[in-house]
């Protein structure tokens, strides 16, 4: 049986592969690798080579908005703000309606303290986005906290996770198109470790141990219940419609009781069955988001 390549090494063959090909397609798909390859091997000279294949791809592409995107966010993970800020606004420039990138412009300014520029960016973005920042504003002085641009950003979407986020799915994207077959193989390998990890929840939930306010969950949480945030959406995705609502119904119902039930711990470590409802109640939560 073939043992799948550690991610590292995963990447760096797919580089070399694409490294013989020189259009701006595969310069863009370098980059995105190599900000991928930079999650596992934090080292410099990756993301410079990220950079380089990204402003290749621009050189080829110039109107490409995901390139400049993804330059400024090397330059951003480089501390180049302002690099980083050029560039996003070029990105915006092409790509107008890309909520993503509209809050990174401003969350730059902000961190670059320009208040008046990023407050004006903000405001308008509110408008359009249905979002509260007076409302806010008055929560943060109502709780003593700072009013300044960086937090006002809270109210937003946190950019940088959601593009990383995508760059990590582009890479995905990428490395199964270069080897036909390994979606499929992933696939199947995820779905048996998930099914595992449902088992062993399982075999070691004991409802007894749930108060019985709560204990109409038990059955949920012992089979859904689960802390790795792959296999837990994977395993609720997997519901029909009529239990999903009948789920999504019982956690409503039994949120206060929850709520009580794990601050009662305070500090120290939750049970298992503590965990598996929190876990469940998140998972109620992704589904619904």
């Amino acid at each position: 049986m073939s043992t799948r390549l550690h991610p590292a090494e995963e990447l760096q063959r797919a580089i070399e592969a694409l490294s013989r090909q020189s259009s701006a397609a595969a310069r863009y798909r370098l980059g995105v690798l190599y900000i991928a390859l930079h999650g596992w091997t934090p080292k410099t000279q990756v993301l410079d080579s990220a950079y380089e294949q990204l402003v290749r791809a621009i050189n080829l592409r110039p109107r490409h908005a995901r390139s400049h995107a993804l330059r400024g966010y090397v330059l951003d993970l480089n501390h180049d703000e302002k690099g980083a800020l050029a560039a996003f606004r070029e990105a915006r420039r092409l790509a107008p309606r890309d909520k993503v990138l509209e809050v990174y412009v401003f969350r730059l300014l902000a961190a670059l303290a320009c208040e008046k520029e990023a407050f004006a960016a903000m405001k308008a973005a509110a408008l359009r986005h249905g979002v509260d920042l007076a409302k806010l504003r008055r929560d943060l002085k109502k709780a003593g906290m700072p009013t300044d641009a960086r937090t006002h950003l809270q109210a937003f979407l946190h950019a940088p996770n959601f593009l990383k986020s995508s760059i990590e799915r582009e890479a995905e994207r990428i490395l199964n198109a270069l080897q036909p077959g390994r979606a499929r193989a992933g696939a199947a390998a995820e779905k048996a470790r998930c099914e595992e990890d449902q088992k062993a929840l399982q075999r070691s939930f004991d409802a007894s141990r749930v108060p019985p306010d709560v204990r109409r969950l038990a059955r949920w949480a012992a089979r859904y219940g689960i802390g790795d945030d792959v296999c837990r959406p994977y395993l609720l995705k997997r519901l029909s419609k009529k239990r999903r609502a009948a789920l999504i119904r019982d956690v409503e119902r039994c949120a206060p009781a929850i709520k009580a039930w794990l601050a009662s711990f305070g500090d120290a470590v939750k049970p298992a069955e503590a965990a598996a409802c929190l876990y469940l109640a998140l998972g109620v939560e992704e589904m619904r988001g």
